[in-house]
């Protein structure tokens, strides 16, 4: 087996355990592992940029990405920080659309990559597939209104407990740590950096969360849903 293959085999395999590559039919992840690349990204490269023709479909095997869109004064506005199992750049594939959103690498960072031309012969060759593309739209759609659900949230702490549960949920670590430092955990809240720390220390003090350089980690998750019911 070529370094190529066996770094791709890793790759599939660390797919097949999370996400939706795992939810699959054996028979579909074999027919998409046919046409599937392996792809390498540093901090802050463009995995592709709104208003890009589609180039395909990435799915993420280790690292992060930060999910941004274009706010009418030209600044992006990063709304989601996805980890590992995340998938991403179905909708304007399928649609024949532009990207809406842009994607980057937040660290260094492993994708598998469905190129534009082969994965549009799949599912000419077979149209059961897009069923299974919807399916990546609709928990792509879901994660979206979480989002937009959480930042009309009013109690600061409510909103910043919410987005602990949230992100945690979309970088799967064992340990329970997310790789986001409080400046980037405030922008997704949409509180002052100050504001973001003094509740932070508040969890913390309480034993919910612990601080790390650049990182969080979720220590009581139980007690972290009961400040959202609160």
């Amino acid at each position: 087996m070529t370094e190529a293959a066996s770094d791709l085999d890793l790759a599939l395999r660390i797919l097949k355990s999370r996400g939706w590559f795992s939810q699959r039919s054996k028979e579909t992840q074999k027919r998409l592992a046919a046409i599937a690349r392996v792809r390498t990204f540093g901090v802050n490269e463009p995995v592709y940029s709104a208003g890009e023709v589609p180039n395909g479909v990435f799915g993420l095997i280790h690292g992060s990405l930060n999910i941004s869109f274009p706010r009418s004064d030209g600044e992006d506005y990063v709304m989601h920080r996805a980890g590992s199992g995340f998938w991403v750049g179905d909708l304007a594939l399928f649609s024949e659309g532009l990207r809406l959103v842009s994607v980057h690498a937040a660290e260094p960072t492993k994708m598998v990559h469905f190129r534009s031309r082969e994965l549009n012969k799949l599912v000419r060759e077979d149209p059961r597939l897009y069923a299974d593309f919807y399916t990546m739209t609709y928990e792509n759609f879901r994660t979206a209104f979480q989002i937009i659900t959480n930042l009309a949230i009013s109690s600061v702490n409510k909103r910043v407990a919410d987005r602990l549960l949230l992100e945690t949920a979309a970088c799967p670590d064992p340990e329970g740590w997310i790789p986001l430092s409080q400046p980037d955990l405030a922008q997704l809240v949409a509180v002052s950096l100050p504001t973001l720390q003094r509740v932070i220390r508040h969890f913390a003090g309480a034993g919910l969360v612990e601080k790390s350089y650049r990182r969080i980690r979720v220590v009581d998750r139980t007690a972290l849903q009961r400040v959202c019911m609160a």
